[in-house]
């Protein structure tokens, strides 16, 4: 079954004969017994796009492997306005909680690969939704009511490379959707006052296009590959994360970040993995209004060029690939991602050879 598709999670199922509330409280036991177990939960009360994040994780090791995504984001000592969970099974010494369901033998699913998780079933009604992606066997649950969610796999230090740079990325794309904002697959950089929008498909250049600001004193990071959007009167761009991941061949054309890379022992099996705060304190920023959308291009050229470029051309670059990673697929986004296209200028990034032309390119737009 393709990625996307929407059976119910077995056990969910299941949960749900005995109701819904009952199936969530097994699940809050569950995380309160390996928090336990791991010597209490650490909390991190954090500014996320305009809302205060409570995110409660079980023991130290949970925490040092998910937090350096969220480095860059202010802390809060308001009344949070979502709790998220985390945990697993091998750092916590604790078993399966019983809402997973189990793992999808071969023959019903496919494991997670260099460029995705495979296939994944979501399951919703109207107290909670849920996610299980039996790939890398993450289960991801938020209630609608109260605005906790809970993200377990078996073994954190065993997440892809794309779960544990953008740790939770689907319960935010859930809350954000609720709230009004737009997840969107894109990278965002500018500077404090104005920043364009980089959209395209994967092997476009987005994450090449971002990751090369990086170290540049006139420009700022708030992502190469996630990031959330405003599309209100003044549209603006919000930071989710400050890791990068760019494919380790490309390294040559960034040879600046080499020494940043934090999955060193991985690259055989995965991108490469940044987190920007620790390597480039200054260099992350929570957000700016936005201007203009960009769409990178591979080109044989040496020095990076702007041309202008058409309004469905950018709506092509931005919707499909934002609508098909949502879990589930939300088909009724491409009239409001369409609205807030309409509203920017568009252009094509021709990146070449000299990545070190790229920040100037950028520049030359917002100015």
């Amino acid at each position: 079954m393709a990625e996307g598709d929407s059976p119910p999670i077995p056990l969910v199922s299941a949960a749900r004969e005995a109701g819904p509330d009952m199936a969530l409280v097994g699940l809050q036991q569950s995380f309160d017994e390996a928090a336990e177990a791991a010597g209490g939960a650490i909390e991190h009360r954090l500014t996320i796009v305009a809302g205060t994040v409570n995110l409660r994780f079980a023991g130290r090791a949970v925490a040092d492997l998910l937090m350096p995504a969220f480095a860059h984001l202010r802390s809060s000592d308001d009344e949070p306005t979502l709790t998220l969970h985390a945990w697993d099974a091998t750092t916590t010494s604790s078993g399966r909680p019983t809402f997973a369901p189990p793992q999808i033998v071969d023959g019903n699913g496919i494991g997670p690969d260099a460029t995705g998780p495979g296939v994944s079933y979501h399951y919703a009604e109207a107290s909670f939704q849920a996610l299980h992606q039996p790939g890398p066997d993450v289960l991801s649950v938020l209630s609608a009511g109260d605005d906790v969610g809970w993200f377990w796999t078996p073994d954190m230090r065993r997440l892809p490379h794309w779960d544990y740079a953008a740790p939770f990325r689907h319960l935010l794309s859930w809350w954000l959707g609720a709230r009004g904002y737009q997840h969107v697959h894109g990278g965002a950089v500018g500077i404090p006052s104005a920043g364009v929008l980089l959209v395209g498909r994967g092997g476009s250049g987005k994450s090449t296009t971002a990751l090369s600001t990086l170290g540049d004193p006139g420009l700022r990071y708030a992502g190469d590959d996630y990031v959330a959007l405003d599309g209100g009167a003044r549209p603006a761009v919000h930071s989710l994360y400050c890791s990068g991941k760019v494919h380790p061949a490309d390294l040559d054309r960034l040879p600046r970040l080499r020494a940043a890379v934090a999955n060193n022992d991985r690259l055989q099996d995965e991108k490469a993995v940044l987190y920007v705060q620790r390597a480039f304190p200054s260099a992350a920023i929570e957000g700016f209004p936005l201007s203009a959308i960009l769409m990178p291009r591979v080109t044989g050229r040496r020095a990076a060029r702007v041309v202008e470029a058409s309004k469905p051309a950018a709506l092509s670059a931005l919707a499909p690939s934002t609508i098909l990673q949502r879990r589930p697929p939300q088909r009724e986004a491409l009239e409001q991602l369409a609205r807030l296209v309409e509203r920017m200028p568009a252009y094509v990034l021709e990146v070449g050879s000299d990545t070190g032309t790229i920040p100037d390119a950028i520049l030359e737009v917002l100015a």
